[in-house]
C-alpha cells in the first residue's frame, strides 16, 4: 500500500505545555516515526492543544503566555501547529471534547471537499483557512492533504495512560471514548510500565488494539514540571537544549517563573537555614546508624 493510500492521521497533543520543552516537541517525531514504521498510517500533522486557564492549576501562567511560547517553540516545525480552542475556552474542557471538537472540523473540511467540483480544492485544502484558532508553524508550511478521511488520534506520555486509573479522575465513558474512538500514541518514560497497567485494565485491554506504544530509547526525561519548579529558572541560570531559544528569550523579556522570593533576605535566609537543618540531620542520623552497628 502506497503512503498515500493509508489511512490519514493528525496527533493531538493536550496539555499545560507551562511551558512547551524540547520533550513535548520530540514526541511528536517519535509518534510519526513509528506509525510510519508500521505501514498501516499516513501521518500528516500535529496539532498542540494548550489547556485553557479555565483549568485552575497552581503556578499555570495565562494562555496568552503559553500560547506566545508554543508559537514560538513551532518556528522550527513545518507540521505541528498551534490550536487555541480549547485555551480559549472560559472554563476547562474534557480531553474527549476536544478530540471530538478537531474530529468534526476534519470531517466537515474532507465532506466538503468530496462534495467540491474544483478537482483543485479535492486534492488539498488549508487547515488554516477553515479553523481560525490553528496557527500555522510557518507561513511557507504545506498545507496538509485532506482529501481524504483523518483520523485524530491522542498523543500522550505513559503517565497520562496511568492516570486512568486514579479513582474519579476520568469518567469511564470518556476513557473507552477515547482509546476506543479516537486510540492513543503513548510515549514511553523511563520507569513506567504501560503493559501492564493496559492488562490490569479491562477497558483498556478491550481497545488494547488501539492504543501504540511508543519506546524512547534514547532517554530524555525533560518535564515542564521539573523546568518551572527547578531552581534552574529561578536563578538565572541555563536551560538552553531543554527550550527552545525563542522560548527561552521570551521568557526572559516577559520575567516568567522567577522566584517572587527573590529580593526578600529573609527567604534567603530561611533558605540557608532548612538546607543547614537537612544536612544537620544527614550527620546525625549517620552517626546514629553506626552507633547502632558498633562501628564507632
Amino acid at each position: 500500500m502506497m503512503m498515500q493510500d493509508k489511512p490519514k492521521v493528525v496527533l493531538l497533543a493536550c496539555g499545560s505545555f507551562n511551558p512547551i520543552t524540547n520533550m513535548h516537541l520530540r514526541m511528536f517525531e517519535l509518534a510519526r516515526d513509528y506509525l510510519h514504521s508500521t505501514k498501516r498510517y499516513q501521518v500528516i500533522g500535529g496539532i498542540i492543544s494548550p489547556v485553557s486557564d479555565g483549568y485552575g492549576k497552581k503556578g499555570l501562567l495565562t494562555a496568552k503566555h503559553r500560547c506566545e511560547m508554543l508559537q514560538r517553540a513551532l518556528q522550527t516545525s513545518d507540521w505541528i501547529r498551534l490550536d487555541t480552542w480549547e485555551s480559549d475556552q472560559t472554563t476547562w474542557t474534557e480531553t474527549r471534547k476536544v478530540l471530538q471538537h478537531h474530529q468534526n472540523l476534519f470531517d466537515s473540511i474532507v465532506n466538503g471537499n468530496k462534495s467540491s467540483s474544483n478537482l483543485r480544492k479535492k486534492q488539498k485544502l488549508d487547515y488554516d483557512k477553515i479553523n481560525a484558532n490553528t496557527i500555522g508553524a510557518k507561513v511557507s508550511s504545506p498545507t496538509w492533504d485532506l482529501s481524504q478521511p483523518v483520523q485524530v488520534k491522542l498523543l500522550c506520555g505513559a503517565d497520562l495512560l496511568e492516570s486512568f486509573g486514579v479513582p474519579k479522575l476520568w469518567k469511564d465513558e470518556d476513557i473507552a471514548d477515547i482509546v476506543g474512538n479516537f486510540g492513543l500514541v503513548v510515549i514511553t518514560r523511563k520507569g513506567s510500565n504501560p503493559q501492564r497497567f493496559i492488562y490490569e485494565s479491562d477497558v483498556l485491554t478491550k481497545y488494547q488494539w488501539n492504543i501504540h506504544l511508543v519506546t524512547e530509547w534514547i532517554t530524555n526525561d525533560i518535564s515542564s514540571t521539573k523546568i518551572r519548579e527547578g531552581r534552574a529558572l529561578r536563578r538565572g541560570e541555563s536551560v538552553r537544549y531543554l527550550l527552545q531559544d525563542a522560548v527561552i528569550q521570551y521568557i526572559k523579556d516577559q520575567k516568567l517563573y522567577q522566584d517572587p522570593h527573590k529580593d526578600d533576605p529573609t527567604h534567603a535566609v530561611a533558605e540557608i537555614l532548612y538546607m543547614m537543618g537537612r544536612v544537620l540531620g544527614c550527620v546525625y542520623k549517620n552517626s546514629r546508624n553506626l552507633e547502632l552497628t558498633g562501628n564507632v
